[in-house]
């Protein structure tokens, strides 16, 4: 406990106007001032501060309190975590009641940092000075300034340079002090092999300083500027008792009164995005760095709010990251959207190419991510005994995950509706029962609107997409000269879709030959290799007219797949409640497909 003398001397000293000022603008009104409230999104002032009394209050929210309440709700910290910050703001002498007391009967006082701490905080500092103060620097300045980087976002980010050479860092810091054994502690040094001496772990690369909630260095990430061979692009610092990846998101101390303010948070995926991203004017951006998201960075982000938006690189790695978190926001209790943007364009690229208004308008308009995830299942169209299979083991966390959501009834009935299962079935896979076991292997059972489709022999092939396949190898030149987005969409196996898209890609049709042979080899279903070899035998005068019926077919197949996929968009857009104009678009782009009036 501090005593009441430090309470009161810090409250004399700290005048509440000014500390808000730090935060938010104010205007003069009346007696006192106000301003738009950061505890709550507002068009009109309605959050105002005394100057007599020293309190706050906003008649929006109904937040209020004096300057250690302000401190804490706009930070995000703890009640003694405020008082020592205004202490030092103030140059109060903090005396505590438990030290008075004696170390029993109390909490311990703040421990000293360690040597570690400080060898990382003085490393930051000697970085940030070189990359920015001496000639050292020019080259990595001029790659920031190409990037669009600013003296604004590389002094809010306190970017660095480390030095060239192997020994250079830590000759230097053994001359300030420090051990060999605390620069290894703070991952400033590698061991060598042979076990004699260290190298410094950090040589001619951007540092990026990764700080803690209380704005503590414990750790670094680094991105190369050689062109030197066989070495990663990124490097982080090493796992210790200071830095763990699985807990820490970069950026989050730098921005976190803006995620507070905003009531949202923005989750990249690279060091770059977040500087470049707050460049420009989106400074509400986390990234994880280099590891998978966990459930331990949604309860850093909880911290500050229940609201995030992922952006994701546009890959299939991407893909599968902002899959993969769907049900970890969901257990987290966070309500997350996923925005996905233009051109295969990176977060940094696209704020660059167009502004930080155009991408907050973006991010304001992205889907939540399970509605996303229900569209991809939906445009698949009438799934395969396989694909429902995988989808029913993909999405069995996300059930599990979303039992405690107050829309839970809309995800499970959406979700029957795209995977064409009855809701019962999702209920027994959320509760870990007999349907989770055979999810991967058993039928769909008959739903309330129609009966699934009886499940097909493992090794069945589609008759219309072998027969298509065999006419287009007999024919090569008639193939290679159409184009796959004709007929890709019409093939209904994964396997023989493959083959085509890898044939078609040969671009002659030795190239074609050369292919098929790999293919046959690589495939060991007795159908496919009999039906492939007879078509090879039995080329005749006919078969450019055979590929030209099937290619015909093929075609009105993948129309049709294309009118269930967006006949079941539509069922989903309506159960969801979407607006009125996405779904006039979606029935618009179906009456197109099927050529009506």
């Amino acid at each position: 406990m501090f005593s009441d003398n430090t309470l009161e001397e810090i409250r004399a000293r700290m005048n509440i106007v000014d500390l808000v000022g730090e935060y938010l603008p104010l205007k003069k009104s009346g007696t006192g001032f106000s301003g738009l409230c950061p505890f709550h999104k507002e068009k009109t002032p309605s959050f105002h501060v005394h100057p007599v009394k020293q309190v706050f209050h906003c008649f929006g929210c109904h937040k209020g309190g004096n300057v250690f309440t302000f401190l804490r709700l706009v930070e995000g910290i703890s009640f003694p975590e405020a008082v020592r910050k205004l202490a030092d703001k103030t140059g109060v002498r903090i005396e505590e009641e438990a030290q008075r007391r004696g170390p029993r009967n109390g909490p311990k006082a703040p421990t000293e940092p360690t040597r570690a701490q400080k060898a990382l905080e003085w490393a930051a500092k000697y970085f940030h000075y070189l990359l920015t103060e001496v000639d050292t620097g020019k080259n990595a300045r001029a790659y920031l300034i190409e990037r669009g980087l600013t003296e604004h976002s590389i002094n809010k980010f306190k970017l660095g340079l480390a030095p060239a050479g192997w020994h250079t860092l830590s000759e230097l810091m053994q001359k300030r002090g420090f051990s060999m054994s605390e620069l290894e502690q703070a991952g400033l040094v590698i061991p060598k092999s042979s076990g004699k001496g260290y190298y410094d772990r950090f040589r001619e690369r951007l540092m990026f300083p990764i700080r803690d909630p209380k704005g503590h260095t414990i750790g670094f990430g680094a991105r190369i500027l050689t062109t030197e061979k066989d070495q990663p692009k990124y490097l982080n610092s090493p796992e210790s008792t200071l830095f763990n990846k699985r807990l820490q998101l970069y950026g989050l101390y730098e921005n976190q009164r803006e995620i507070r303010l905003r009531g949202e948070a923005i989750l990249v995926e690279g060091y770059m995005d977040v500087v470049g991203l707050f460049e420009k004017g989106v400074t509400n951006a986390v990234a994880t760095m280099g590891t998978a998201l966990t459930e331990e960075h949604c309860r850093s982000l909880r911290a500050h709010t229940k609201k995030v938006v992922t952006v994701f690189d546009p890959d299939a790695a991407g893909k599968d990251a902002w899959h993969r978190s769907v049900d970890i926001f969901m257990r987290a209790g966070m309500f997350a959207k996923d925005l996905e943007l233009p051109d295969g364009l990176d977060p940094d690229e696209f704020v660059q190419q167009y502004s930080a208004e155009e991408f907050y308008k973006r991010c304001e308009a992205a889907p939540r991510q399970v509605t996303k995830l229900l569209r991809e299942i939906a445009t698949q169209g009438a799934l395969s005994e396989e694909q429902r299979a995988h989808w029913l083991e993909r999405l069995t966390p996300v059930l599990i995950a979303s039992r405690r959501l107050p829309d839970r009834a809309l995800i499970w009935d959406s979700l029957a509706l795209v995977l064409n299962v009855s809701v019962e079935m999702l209920k027994e896979l959320s509760q870990g029962g007999p349907a989770q076991r055979t999810a991967a292997t058993a039928p769909s059972p008959q739903t309330q609107r129609r009966p699934a489709p009886p499940p097909a022999p493992k090794h069945a092939l589609d008759a219309l997409d072998l027969q298509f396949f065999c006419a287009a190898v007999s024919v090569p030149e008639l193939f290679l000269k159409t184009e796959a987005a004709e007929w890709l969409e019409g093939i209904r196996g994964e396997a023989i879709r493959t083959y085509l898209s890898e044939l078609h890609q040969s671009g002659d049709p030795a190239g074609l030959q050369s292919k098929l042979l790999v293919i046959q080899t690589r495939d060991s279903s007795t159908e496919f290799q009999e039906e492939v070899a007879k078509a090879l035998l039995l080329e005749s005068k006919d078969s450019a007219a055979v590929f030209g019926t099937l290619l015909r077919r093929v075609q009105d197949r993948k129309r049709e797949f294309q009118i269930r996929a967006l006949s079941k968009q539509v069922r989903l857009s309506q159960r969801l409640g979407e607006n009125d104009q996405a779904q006039l678009q979606l029935l618009e782009k179906l009456k197109n497909l099927r050529g009506g009036p």
